[in-house]
């Protein structure tokens, strides 16, 4: 009788602290490990080097437990026999089956899912031990693994963020706002600067031979803070600032009081763009494409308003989106040619 609760503790109990560990190793996130480095340096690594090579805990994991089930299983099934006879091997093996399922698989999963970082600091450990000691069975089980092409496959990080975000967002732990400007902020890697900037067809600029009085009164119509100054080929040749037109003298042109303006290729991502724009202290830049074309024109404005995801207006603007408006007067152009031919 003893040697029968011997079997049935031992199992139950194996299998107990497998399930435990499986579930609190499974539930380890990644922004969990990144913070230990900051805090617990040796710990960050050993964490590290468990997810990164999951296969061999939980190969380790799932063979102790194969083990503890067929082993105990084996054992209570025998001593049953020889205890009761063979007449109770059935309602034993219900017993085990139900013992087996809650003791060691429902209630230690749970456990280990909701109490993991109370688990963290005994997990490296004793996961360690156990690969340790089943070297021989994780090494089998990766060999089955290479003969079937198994193989660890790349996460895309930012979509994951981007998942957190909206699950964030559906639980109120973020507002709609937060959760749109973080996903923004990742979608600047794959946006370009041709998706984001004005169109040359509705952009202002000067001629570096045009009178500041001609340029001023253009200014005071059309209340822009800058504006590029292009030759006849539209080469760029710089940028005149509205400040710098108040104090001008007579016969002065733009050239005279141009300042040096970034050229960026129109393929150059929103991220990088916003990344040289800071770190030059430029507001402004001309886009051009590989041919040497002018595109348009983008500013740290337009980089703000791919972040936030909606226009950024003032009392002075009335086209709250100029990409629009330029694809527009084309499309109006378009049908005014067709209806003269």
């Amino acid at each position: 009788m003893s040697l029968l609760i011997a079997f049935v503790v031992l199992s139950i109990a194996v299998s107990f602290v497998c399930s435990i560990l499986e579930a609190a190793l499974l539930s380890i996130t990644p922004s969990y490990i990144a913070q230990q480095k900051l805090v617990q340096p040796k710990r960050y690594e050993k964490l590290k080097q468990l997810k990164e090579k999951i296969d061999q805990p939980l190969a380790a994991i799932l063979t102790l437990n194969t083990v503890a089930h067929t082993v105990g299983a084996t054992g209570v099934g025998a001593q049953v026999t020889i205890v009761f006879g063979d007449g109770y091997l059935g309602i034993a093996s219900a017993v085990m089956t139900l013992l087996i399922l809650v003791l060691s698989e429902i209630l230690p999963k749970t456990i280990g899912a909701r109490y993991w970082p109370s688990l963290v600091p005994v997990l490296p450990a004793m996961l360690n031990t156990m690969i340790l000691l089943l070297k021989p069975f994780i090494w089998m089980s990766d060999q089955i693994m290479k003969l079937f092409g198994g193989g660890q496959h790349d996460h895309d990080l930012r979509q994951e963020i981007k998942a957190l975000t909206i699950l964030g967002r559906e639980l109120n732990k973020l507002d709609e706002d937060e959760q749109r400007v973080i996903s923004n902020i990742l979608d600047l890697h794959d946006i370009k600067v041709r998706d984001i900037m004005t169109p040359r067809t509705v952009c202002e600029y000067a001629k570096p031979d045009e009178p500041l009085a001609e340029l001023l009164e253009r200014v005071k119509k059309d209340q822009y803070s800058r504006y590029p100054v292009l030759d006849d080929d539209e080469a760029p040749l710089g940028i005149v600032f509205r400040y710098d037109m108040l104090e001008f003298t007579e016969g002065q042109t733009a050239a005279d009081i141009m300042k040096p303006v970034k050229i960026i290729p129109d393929k150059l991502s929103v991220e990088h763009l916003m990344s040289q724009l800071i770190r030059e202290r430029q507001h402004l830049a001309l886009v051009y494409d590989e041919y040497g074309s002018w595109m348009g024109l983008v500013t740290m404005e337009d980089v703000i308003e791919a972040i936030i995801g909606q226009p950024i207006m003032d009392e002075t603007d009335d086209i709250p989106n100029m990409r629009r408006f330029a694809k527009r007067r084309w499309e109006h152009k378009q049908k005014q040619l067709e209806d003269i031919k």
